[in-house]
């Protein structure tokens, strides 16, 4: 019950408000009679202090400080009975309290202070069963519209009918749920807004903005799911703080719908499950027969005939390591990749495996270019991704594949692709076959560097300048198919200084240099030695 509403009651009757007219709309949640003078430390918020003047009588100071912590401290107002102690209220405090926005009441003369109380009482508990009776009526209405399996978007326009206004749901990532309306203008904005840095507030109390572009005044409910991120009831207008009964449905529509949609949530996130399982099953196991292939692309809803892309996205830690996030965030991921992909009506198929986001793209022109389509559409899906979890991704896309039965092998493409570029900057790449050097990037430096030290440990003991000829001479002999007199030509020097050069590095190395296996094993190393050289240069 509210000042104004108080001052309706004909039991109350003549009751008047004297000053602090603009706060005839406050909220009186109790009151009290005030019986000492020391009153001040246990005033509370929402509470209307009734007196006879008594302690205010020849203490005007007094009678000013009290005004200003009411003030303060959010009181209702304050109500006196005049004619008993005080006759005449003075000027100056009627003024304060109107500077101050403070209701002050004069109450009847014919009550007594302990009737006022009570009738006053009286009528809050009444507004407050009133109040509470709704509520249970509303939410026993939303519940009904649930267990009854007219779902959530039943529900959401009920909400729209009690309240009078248009009412959307919107996902944690600003995206229509249950609707379909797959674009609103409103929610583009607000997306902006994020990207200029403007972040959607992440408590749980609802805020109010207006849109400049068309003027629109947005509210944003936040509904509380058991995640990181809230649900949202985006309410096309403003709710009046003093419209109670709409502020009481909107409260009872986000109570229902925040288990309603944790429910419906488990439930997507049991399906995804057994989908991912089925994926993991299909790229896991080798060697499965036809039949066997047809039924599974039957349980993955996917269209046996149809050719192929397999795109793997890594999340990026933000250290150098390659170490995964934990799973919820890749669930996390999914669900977001979901629900853009879906908005945008692409045919993408999302799964998640061994902690990586796997994509199935169908290819319906297989003549087409599509490196520049994946390209700014993974590159647009990465940014938002960031935007969204502070987190970076990189993207390996196979090769295209004739049907479903090729799907192992492009998920292996995939794989290999996102492995050789998981500590460069580059985001999207494509599969091809690998060089040796690409290949020897996909190995830790300290494999690398291990395995060239064993290798050329007799080395070590020699001088730089030493070390250098022999492996230069060791280098382009192995290069020439051990042909001493082609590996003279190339290095400038006498056939004889070759052999003394190939003899103190067989001696050395105490192998054969002729030995298929011993010169594989060199080459090796050696190209590991170049490789090393110029990851030190990079």
């Amino acid at each position: 019950m509210n000042i104004l509403q108080m001052l309706s009651q004909k039991e109350l009757t003549p009751i008047t408000l004297v000053a602090g007219e603009k706060s005839k709309n406050r909220e009186i949640s109790s009151i009290t009679m005030m019986d000492a003078p020391d009153i001040i430390p246990y005033l509370r918020e929402n509470e209307l202090v009734i007196t006879t003047a008594y302690h205010l009588q020849n203490n005007h100071s007094y009678f000013q400080e009290l005004i200003r912590e009411m003030a303060l401290k959010g009181c209702a107002g304050i109500g006196i009975k005049k004619n008993r102690f005080l006759h005449e209220i003075p000027q100056d405090i009627l003024q304060l309290a109107d500077q101050l926005n403070l209701p002050f009441i004069e109450l009847p003369e014919h009550l007594s202070l302990g009737q006022i109380n009570f009738l006053m009482t009286e009528k809050i508990l009444q507004s407050e069963a009133s109040l509470l009776s709704h509520a249970m009526d509303i939410h026993r209405q939303f519940t009904l519209l649930i267990l009854n399996g007219q779902g959530i978007p039943r529900l959401v326009r009920q909400l729209a009918s009690f309240i009078g206004k248009e009412v959307q749901l919107i996902s944690p990532f600003l995206r229509p749920m249950y609707s379909a309306q797959l674009h609103v203008p409103e929610l583009t904005s607000i997306q902006k807004m994020m990207r200029n840095n403007i972040r959607h507030n992440s408590s749980n109390k609802a805020w109010t903005f207006s849109i400049v572009a068309n003027r629109q005044t947005i509210s944003l409910y936040p509904i509380n799911i058991n995640t990181e991120k809230n649900c949202y009831l985006m309410i096309k207008g403003s709710i009046d703080e003093q419209d109670i009964i709409s502020r009481l449905t909107i409260e009872q529509a986000i109570n229902v719908l925040s288990f309603a949609i944790m429910q419906e949530q488990a439930l997507q996130q049991q399906k995804r499950n057994i989908r991912n399982q089925h994926f993991r099953d299909l790229i896991e196991n080798e060697g499965q027969s036809p039949v066997t292939l047809k039924a599974m692309a039957q349980e993955l809803s996917l269209p046996y005939q149809q050719v192929y892309l397999c795109i793997i996205g890594h999340v990026l830690t933000k250290t150098n390591s390659y170490t995964y996030q934990p799973n919820f965030v890749i669930e996390q991921i999914h669900k977001f990749c979901e629900e853009a992909l879906q908005s945008s009506r692409i045919p993408i198929h999302t799964f998640t495996s061994n902690n990586e986001l796997v994509l199935l793209y169908e290819l319906h022109d297989t003549n087409s270019d599509y490196t520049l389509f994946l390209t700014e559409l993974l590159t647009e899906l990465e940014a938002s991704i960031h935007q969204y979890f502070d987190l970076h991704m990189n993207f390996g896309v196979s090769n295209q594949t004739h049907n479903f039965s090729e799907i192992q092998r492009a998920y292996k493409e995939a794989q290999s692709t996102v492995l050789t570029i998981r500590n460069r900057r580059k985001l999207v790449s494509f599969y091809k076959k690998k060089e040796i050097n690409e290949l020897l990037q996909m190995i830790p430096q300290t494999d690398l560097t291990n395995y060239h030290r064993m290798v050329f440990k007799a080395f070590s003991s020699l001088p730089g300048e030493e070390q250098k000829i022999l492996f230069e001479t060791l280098n382009e002999y192995l290069e020439c198919h051990c042909q001493i007199s082609e590996t003279a030509k190339r290095l400038y020097v006498h056939r004889n200084t070759v052999i003394y050069r190939i003899e103190k590095c067989s001696t050395l190395l105490q192998k054969d240099l002729k030995d298929p296996e011993v010169t594989l094993q060199l080459r090796l190393a050696l190209r590991i030695r170049n490789h090393l050289l110029i990851e030190q240069l990079a």
